[in-house]
């Protein structure tokens, strides 16, 4: 009798234990969901005076959504076609959206500033942006992704930091035209991870791919064209650059320029169209030390380089 009534109270605790303990999940399971949620915000340039960022009572400027994004770790912000005359900044976690590339434009207000700073972790994808010193600028270390935009009508198309080449702190540039900069279409000042692909980087009056010593890059699959100096401008030293399947052609200057300072580096082009550009093909030039170019720099044989006016692959040129 002893023991049967032992059983009973002790099943009744386990009862209570477990009741109370799926009462807790139950009540803490929504606040889990509700932080790990993503807020969606929306911008729509004809939007009226009562706004709160919802989709039926938009936000009228790109800045005002992403001042209502503070304290949110994952923003989506929606923007409707039309033009937004402001400078922005995209923090951390901010991934931005257009309706449409072709008319949904971000243009500078202030000319002298970039139209568009992008802080780790940030997106934006969908837009004209132009008329700033600088189109994109991504700040120094930042993750960053540019997709299917197009980056015209500034000083330089897209800057970006240098850093490091982590993964984790990788630029990503995919099915975007970056054209009719003054200066370089995509300029890389220091050290950084770069993935470059599916792009067109065309009629910029100087470089069109302008990377630093010691990058880490991957591009493929893009048309770089009728650009003011050289289609791409690479930095053996400390670098680790592949090219495939790229179109390099009719650039006033070089098809690429490689530059190298004496220090190990690795670049490889495969599989690339380097045609009717303006001097060399590809013009290696000695700058300091002594390279083993043979060893460090290779072109692929399924590459094409035909018609360039002063020859398709240069002999090593020493720069005093």
């Amino acid at each position: 009798m002893f023991k049967s009534n032992y059983k009973i109270k002790s099943n009744k605790k386990l009862g209570l234990a477990v009741f109370c303990f799926l009462a807790l999940v139950v009540m803490t399971l929504p606040l889990l969901v509700s932080s790990s949620r993503k807020s969606d915000l929306y911008v729509n340039a004809k939007a009226g005076d009562n706004r709160d960022g919802s989709a039926s009572h938009p936000y009228k400027s790109i800045n005002e959504a992403i001042d209502h994004a503070k304290n949110k770790d994952k923003v989506e912000i929606h923007v409707a076609k039309g033009e937004y005359k402001e400078n922005i900044t995209l923090r951390n976690g901010i991934k931005l959206f257009g309706e449409d590339k072709e008319k949904t434009i971000i243009k500078a207000k202030k000319e002298k500033y970039e139209t568009v700073s992008m802080k780790n972790n940030s997106t934006i994808d969908g837009f004209t942006i132009k008329n700033g010193k600088k189109g994109i600028w991504v700040e120094k270390d930042a993750e960053a992704s540019i997709i299917n935009c197009i980056v015209k009508d500034n000083g330089t198309g897209i800057a970006i930091e240098g850093g490091n080449t982590k993964k984790s702190n990788q630029v990503s540039i995919s099915k975007t035209k970056i054209k009719d900069n003054n200066w370089s279409g995509i300029y890389g000042a220091g050290a950084r991870r770069i993935s470059i692909t599916e792009s067109e980087i065309s009629g910029n009056k100087k470089d069109g791919i302008d990377l630093a010593r010691g990058t880490s890059a991957w591009m493929e699959a893009n048309s770089i064209r009728n650009n003011g100096g050289s289609g791409m401008k690479l930095v053996l030293d400390q670098s680790n650059i592949w090219t495939k399947k790229n179109d390099i052609r009719e650039n006033s200057r070089e098809g690429i320029e490689v530059s190298s300072f004496g220090t190990d580096g690795r670049i490889d082009i495969a599989k690339t169209k380097i045609v009717k550009n303006g001097l060399f093909g590809i013009a290696r030039l000695q700058r300091a030390g002594n390279t083993d170019w043979n060893k460090f720099f290779t072109v692929s044989d399924q590459s094409e380089i035909w018609e360039n006016r002063s020859g398709n692959i240069s002999h090593i040129i020493y720069i005093k």
